[in-house]
C-alpha cells in the first residue's frame, strides 16, 4: 500500500506515522527479500511523539548510550539489529543485552538497510560520488523492475581514466582503508561497478556490464582467483565502503517536509569492531 506524504502529515508523528513516511521514501519491496528492515523495536508508550532521532550506521552499547544522552525516542540505523530470531533476551548475549536496554530506555529502533542501498541517493551512489564518478554516467547495475531509478549496485565512469595502481591508491584515500585487489584484463580504469557491503553475488552482472573494475567487500580468496585477468576486483572493507550512509540518510530525511519537526542527530560513534595495523620496517 502506498502512503501519500500529504495525508500522513496530518497524523501525529508517532512510530506508525514515521514508518509510513519512510516506507514511501524507501519502499520495502526494493530491499532484499530476506532483509530485516522497518520497525525492530516499538516505542512504549505507543502514542509517544517522535521529537528526536539518532541516525547510526549500526547499534552497539556506545550508540545506545549516545541515544540516551541525547534523549531521543528513536534510533534509525542502517545495519539490522535483529537479523535472526531471538530465542532469549539475556545480558550475556550482545543483541539480547542491547534489546533489553533499548526497551528499558523507551527507545525504538527503525532499520533502513538494503532499501537504502537501492535508493537513487543511497549507499552505492554515495560511494560513487565520493570516488568521483560522473553523475551523468551513473546507472543502476541491476535496476529494480517495479521502481524507476531504484536498483542494486551502481555503474559509472570516472572523469579521467587511471592506471590500475593509481586507482587503487585513490580508493585507499577515499575509503581510508587498506585495499585488497587483483588485476583484470585492462591496464587502466575508467568504468566502475560498485556494490557496497557484501556484494559478490553481483559479480556476474559487474563482469557483463563492461566495467573495468568491480568494487565490493568481504571478497573471498578464491573469488579473487576467479576475477584475475577478467576484471579488476577491489575490496576496501565492508564498513569503509558504507561510511557515508549516516550522512546520506540525514540528507534525505531532513529534506522530507513531513519530518521537518523532528531533530535528527548523526551518531559520532565508530562502530566497526575491525582494526588494522600497518607493517613497519
Amino acid at each position: 500500500m502506498k502512503f501519500s506524504l500529504s495525508l500522513v502529515h496530518i497524523l501525529p508523528m508517532n512510530f506508525s506515522t514515521f514508518d509510513a513516511i519512510l516506507n514511501s521514501v524507501f519502499p520495502s519491496e526494493t530491499a532484499w527479500k530476506e532483509d530485516k528492515i522497518g520497525i525492530h523495536i516499538d516505542i512504549y508508550p505507543q502514542d509517544t511523539s517522535i521529537v528526536k532521532v539518532l541516525i547510526a550506521y549500526e547499534i552497539n552499547d556506545e550508540v545506545v548510550e549516545e541515544a540516551k544522552h541525547h534523549n531521543v525516542q528513536l534510533i534509525c540505523a542502517f545495519h539490522p539489529l535483529i537479523f535472526n530470531p531471538l530465542s532469549t533476551i539475556i545480558s550475556n548475549d550482545r543483541i539480547g543485552k542491547l534489546v533489553h536496554t533499548l526497551i528499558q530506555s523507551h527507545i525504538g529502533v527503525y532499520i533502513v538497510h538494503t532499501n537504502f542501498d537501492a535508493h537513487p541517493k543511497g549507499t552505492n551512489v554515495l560511494a560513487a560520488e565520493a570516488l568521483g564518478l560522473s553523475s551523468n554516467s551513473l546507472k543502476m547495475l541491476v535496476p529494480d523492475k517495479k521502481h524507476d531509478s531504484f536498483g542494486m549496485g551502481i555503474i559509472g565512469n570516472i572523469e579521467k581514466s587511471m592506471p590500475i595502481n593509481e586507482f587503487v591508491q585513490h580508493c585507499s584515500r577515499i575509503f581510508s582503508s587498506p585495499i585488497s585487489y587483483t588485476i583484470g584484463k585492462n591496464e587502466t580504469i575508467s568504468r566502475i561497478a560498485i556494490v557496497c557491503g557484501s556484494g559478490m553475488m553481483y559479480f556476474n552482472e559487474a563482469l557483463s556490464s563492461g566495467a573495468d573494475c568491480f568494487i565490493t567487500a568481504d571478497i573471498k580468496y578464491h573469488q579473487f582467483h576467479e576475477a584475475k585477468g577478467k576484471i579488476t576486483l577491489i575490496d576496501p572493507g565492508h564498513a569503509q565502503m558504507e561510511q557515508f550512509v549516516a550522512r546520506g540518510l540525514l540528507n534525505i530525511l531532513t529534506s522530507i517536509p513531513d519530518l521537518s519537526d523532528i531533530e535528527f542527530i548523526v551518531s559520532e560513534v565508530h562502530t566497526s569492531p575491525v582494526s588494522y595495523i600497518k607493517h613497519q620496517d
